[in-house]
């Protein structure tokens, strides 16, 4: 355990030194946007010194690796408020569109794809199995789009923007924002588990097509077990243990997912707020996104271990032989 723990502290430094020197190496700069035609040289130089830009490169590493493990993350230059404020407000709008996606998704697929595993060869697996491989093909934008074409322009039933009535004609109160909030969420989440239950599904029906043949399964049939009792208790869960993995790691990218979803449903999240530092040069905001979005992956990979151990007991911690 502490050697899994120390070998990921050393992995998240080396990212934050790679950030460091990619988004440094970047053309351009936000100071360009705090700088005016009219003013002094002498001005010019204060703002860079309130920045911090006139240190050497290399005491700007120190000090970027040192607020950063103290969860200093700096001001936004171009939105004039702390970076930490931003990522507060804007994290749990993508957790609440993502998370439900997620929950939606990883339901969807494993259920489907055991059943598919465990009936191989029929109909219904040959269809589903082909239509599935069609749909995970397509950009998960141009998913979006479609819906919004359908449901949206054609139909009128479902809203396509933003996460609240822009101009709201009703009393805000905490019935009426939830239920605005659902309304507006509807066709975000149908667009991305339209696909997003592919991955785990696709998963699942090779694993449970392997499990059916193992000597364990056929002792749980010979015990006299009902074939639901076989197919979920003995089969289903040995071969979660791949869709664990792959459900643990998708969660470290909800942030890395949100980038161009967001934009398309202009949804007030994490995605938009990467989106809007990368193209304003706004450092702090950058590095701290890219930064949350390395510490989830850091993370997840140690709940995958766990998930290793309590899925198949003949896995020790830190190990997946």
């Amino acid at each position: 355990m502490a050697k899994r723990i120390v070998a990921s502290y050393l992995t998240l430094l080396v990212i934050m030194s790679l950030m460091f020197v990619l988004l440094r190496s970047m053309p351009g700069s936000f100071i360009t946007s705090l700088i005016s035609s009219g003013m002094t040289a002498e001005q010019v130089e204060a703002v860079r010194e309130t920045w911090g830009l006139n240190e050497p490169l290399w005491k700007q590493y120190v000090q970027f690796m040192i607020n950063y493990q103290t969860g200093e993350f700096g001001r936004s230059p171009t939105r004039n408020t702390q970076v930490w404020d931003l990522i507060v407000r804007r994290f749990p709008r993508t957790v609440v569109l993502f998370g439900a996606t997620f929950l939606m998704g990883y339901v969807i697929g494993p259920l489907v794809g055991m059943y598919l595993g465990w009936y191989r060869g029929t109909t219904a697996d040959k269809t589903v199995w082909s239509s599935s491989l069609i749909m995970y093909s397509m950009p998960a934008f141009w998913i979006s789009w479609l819906f919004i074409w359908l449901l949206n322009f054609e139909l009128g039933w479902l809203p396509s923007a933003y996460m609240f009535t822009q101009f709201p004609e009703f009393e805000w109160t905490a019935f009426t924002v939830i239920r605005d909030v659902l309304y507006h969420i509807t066709l975000p989440i149908i667009s991305l588990t339209f696909i997003g239950w592919v991955g785990s599904m696709l998963i699942m029906r090779p694993q449970m097509n392997n499990v059916t043949d193992e000597g364990y399964v056929f002792l749980a049939q010979a015990k006299g077990l009902s074939e639901r009792t076989v197919m979920i208790k003995h089969a289903a869960r040995n071969a979660l243990i791949p869709v664990a993995t792959a459900a643990i790691i998708s969660l470290a990218f909800l942030i890395d997912g949100a980038v161009i979803v967001e934009q398309v449903f202009s949804w007030p999240g994490m995605g938009q707020l990467i989106v809007s530092a990368v193209l304003n040069r706004d450092f702090p905001v950058a590095q701290a996104t890219f930064f949350m979005l390395a510490v989830l992956v850091v993370i997840a990979r140690l709940l995958t271990d766990v998930a290793y151990t309590y899925l198949d007991p003949r896995i020790k911690f830190g190990e997946q032989e």
